[in-house]
């Protein structure tokens, strides 16, 4: 009887001890995630979200009242990777193809959300008097595109829909903005670009879209972080998530004032902002990493490995965070 005694209180006094250290586990976390000093985030200018948070404080401090939050624009998403492998950058949202060329790279990062990307917000854009007509006639041509970006992805497929390779084309690397001086001089034949940057140049009548992403696999945008941030802050994703979803559901009920607000962070005239936000899904919601989006950006991974586009195999499910559910 003494025996079972003692092995009842040993056990008690286990259960408790271990009741006591998952109350100071949770209780640690909670601490980390309300005594976040500073959150910075990457956007860029195709990030309607993200702009509308950074307009609005007041969206963001509902979910962290005591951070001071810390805004660092980027060209395009590689650039934003780059940033966030090193630590300078805590969240960011990219296209589908930064991550793989990050992964690809060894950079340290992690995915914590997608969003549903539309179609439409990515094209192929040649001159309005161009000859090229189809994309077979792309061949031998210059096509400008961000390295690395969600138009190196369609772009690859655009390719591959007409029978042609890398080695038909003759991709110049540039960002947007490099990009957009290109082809105003037309010293290259097309351009491979996303939104905002699409619909300023088809407003002036001189561009015209060749192809898009419409008739293509479905295609998707991520919020990134770094793994460590995510260790130390377990509940800065959910909290981000949740601010992002607030801003995208603002947009919806304050279209007038969304447009305004775009038009004036990324300085373009107000009618190309409107078209801008019609394209995108309404609202723009940010969900959990699923299976069927794993599988889709592996499907891209394999892709880029066998055509030699990135050094490595990767494993996209190697990377994503368990901070969501």
């Amino acid at each position: 009887m003494f025996y079972i005694r003692t092995l009842l209180l040993a056990a008690i006094t286990t259960l408790g001890l271990s009741a006591c250290n998952f109350q100071e586990s949770s209780t640690t976390q909670s601490k980390n995630a309300a005594h976040l000093d500073h959150l910075a985030i990457g956007y860029q200018k195709s990030s309607l979200s993200a702009i509308t948070l950074k307009s609005d404080p007041t969206l963001l401090k509902k979910h962290f009242p005591d951070t001071h939050i810390e805004w660092k624009e980027f060209p395009a998403g590689p650039q934003l990777l780059e940033a966030l492998a090193v630590g300078s950058v805590d969240f960011g949202l990219v296209g589908n193809t930064p991550p793989l060329f990050a992964q690809a790279g060894n950079k340290k990062l992690l995915y914590v959300a997608y969003e549903h990307y539309y179609p439409k917000s990515l094209g192929l854009l040649v001159h309005q008097d161009s000859s090229i007509q189809y994309l077979q006639q792309l061949k031998g041509k210059r096509i400008a595109l961000q390295r690395g970006s969600s138009a190196h992805d369609l772009l690859d497929q655009v390719l591959r829909r007409a029978n042609l390779t890398w080695p038909d084309i003759k991709p110049i690397w540039l960002a947007p903005a490099d990009a957009r001086a290109a082809f105003d001089q037309k010293s290259i034949d097309a351009w491979m670009i996303w939104e905002p940057f699409q619909s300023v140049a088809l407003q002036d009548g001189k561009a015209r879209v060749l192809t898009d992403a419409q008739t293509f696999a479905p295609s998707y945008s991520f919020v990134m972080a770094h793994p460590e941030f995510i260790q130390q802050h377990p509940q800065a994703a959910k909290q981000y998530i949740a601010a992002a979803n607030d801003a995208a559901k603002w947009v919806v009920q304050h279209h007038d004032k969304a447009v305004q607000i775009y038009s004036q962070a990324i300085g373009i005239p107000k009618d190309i902002a409107d078209i801008v936000v019609k394209k995108r899904e309404q609202p723009t919601l940010l969900y959990p990493i699923n299976h069927d989006v794993i599988s889709a950006q592996q499907q891209i991974a394999d892709r880029f490995s066998a055509e030699k586009l990135i050094p490595q195999n990767i494993k996209v499910a190697e990377f994503i965070s368990s901070a969501t559910p």
